[in-house]
C-alpha cells in the first residue's frame, strides 16, 4: 500500500511537470474493474480520491468542448467527406503501430505483436502507406498496446481515476505511460510531426482535443452522450473505464508472464477400448500383435476381434489383450 501510494505521488508530480510539454497529448482512459472469473461477481468501485478536483477540472474541459471542439467537430464531419477522414484515421493509427508492437514484445504477447507487425508492414506497403487498412481485409485486426497496460501486466495494478486539463480522463498509471511514450517518440517527431498527433489514437470515446483530426469525426458521439446522460462525468468515467479494462483483461490473458493455460475439459471422454483387426486376416500381423496390444493397452483395453491365426506368436495371450 505504501508502494501504491508513493508512484500515485510521483506520478502526479511527473504529470504536473509535464502538462506544458504534453498539453496536446491524450492518454488511454482507466481501468474499471469487471468481474471476471479470478473476481468477484460485482464490479469493484473506481477508485477516484481525487473526485473534487476532477470534477473542477473536466467542467473546465467541458467549457472548452462546448466552445472549440464540439463546434470543430460538426463542421469537421459535415466538409470533409467520409472516405477522407477514414483515410486520416487509418494513416495515423498506422503511424502508431511500431509503438503498438513495442509493448507488444515487452508485454511478452507474440502473437499480437506478429499481427501488429504484418499490419504496419502489409498497410505501409499496400496500403500506400497507412492510408487503407489492406491488413484488416485479410483477418489482422488491430492490437492495443500501450506503455500504461504494460506497466499493468508487468504488476502496477491499482491506480487512481485522474481527470488532466484539456487531455481530459485517465489515471496515474496510463498518464506515466503516456509520457513515456511521447518522451521516447519526440526524436521521430522531428521526421514525422504527425507522429505527436497520433499518440492519443487509441482513445476513441473518450478523445478530447488531442490527434485533432483522427479523433475529431468522434466528438459528435461523445457530444451525443453528454446530451443523455445526467450526470456526464460519472457516465464518462464508466465508459472510458470500461473500454480500458478490456484492453488490460486482454494483456494479462495473452501475456505469457500472467496467462493461464485453459482447464481441461470436463466433458472430454477418454479412450477405453481399442478395437484391432482379426489376425486370421493379416497374414503378417502375427509378429508385430504383441508389441501392437501392449503399446495401445496403456490408453484402454484392446479387443481382438476373430479367431488368431498360427502366425500369431506364443507369447500373445489372453492377459495381453486384455490389458487395463
Amino acid at each position: 500500500m505504501k508502494t501504491s501510494a508513493i508512484l500515485s505521488r510521483v506520478g502526479c508530480l511527473v504529470i504536473a511537470t509535464s502538462l506544458t510539454a504534453c498539453a496536446g497529448v491524450g492518454s488511454a482512459p482507466a481501468p474499471v474493474y469487471l468481474a471476471s472469473p479470478e473476481k468477484e461477481s460485482e464490479p469493484k468501485s473506481i477508485a477516484d480520491p481525487y473526485e473534487k478536483s476532477n470534477r473542477s477540472v473536466f467542467e473546465s474541459n467541458q467549457d472548452f468542448n462546448h466552445s472549440v471542439l464540439y463546434p470543430a467537430a460538426k463542421a469537421y464531419n459535415e466538409n470533409v467527406p467520409e472516405p477522407v477522414r477514414d483515410r486520416i484515421e487509418s494513416f495515423t493509427t498506422n503511424l502508431n503501430e511500431p509503438m503498438v508492437f513495442a509493448n507488444n514484445v515487452l508485454q511478452l504477447r507474440p502473437l499480437a505483436a506478429a499481427t501488429t507487425l504484418g499490419r504496419f508492414a502489409m498497410n505501409t506497403t499496400i496500403g500506400l502507406g497507412g492510408l487503407f487498412d489492406v491488413a484488416a481485409t485479410e483477418g489482422l485486426t488491430r492490437q492495443s498496446g500501450d506503455f500504461g497496460q504494460t506497466m499493468y501486466v508487468w504488476g502496477y495494478r491499482e491506480s487512481s481515476y485522474l481527470v488532466l486539463p484539456i487531455i481530459g480522463p485517465t489515471n496515474v498509471r496510463d498518464a506515466i505511460g503516456t509520457g513515456v511514450e511521447f518522451g521516447a517518440q519526440l526524436p521521430l517527431a522531428t521526421f514525422m510531426p504527425t507522429k505527436i498527433a497520433t499518440l492519443t489514437s487509441r482513445v476513441d470515446l473518450a478523445g478530447t482535443v488531442a490527434s485533432p483530426l483522427a479523433n475529431l469525426s468522434k466528438a459528435e458521439d461523445m457530444q451525443t452522450l453528454e446530451e443523455s446522460s445526467i450526470d456526464f462525468y460519472s457516465m464518462l468515467r464508466s465508459v472510458t473505464d470500461q473500454k480500458r479494462q478490456a484492453e488490460l483483461q486482454e494483456a494479462l490473458d495473452t501475456s505469457a508472464l500472467t496467462s493461464t493455460p485453459p482447464p481441461p475439459d470436463p466433458n472430454a471422454i477418454e479412450p477405453v477400448m481399442t478395437i484391432v483387426s482379426s489376425p486370421t486376416l493379416l497374414p503378417n500381423y502375427g509378429k508385430n500383435l504383441a508389441k501392437t496390444a501392449k503399446a495401445r493397452a496403456s490408453n484402454g483395453t484392446v479387443m481382438i476381434v476373430g479367431t488368431p491365426s498360427a502366425a500369431a506368436p506364443a507369447e500373445v495371450s489372453a492377459d495381453t489383450v486384455s490389458t487395463q
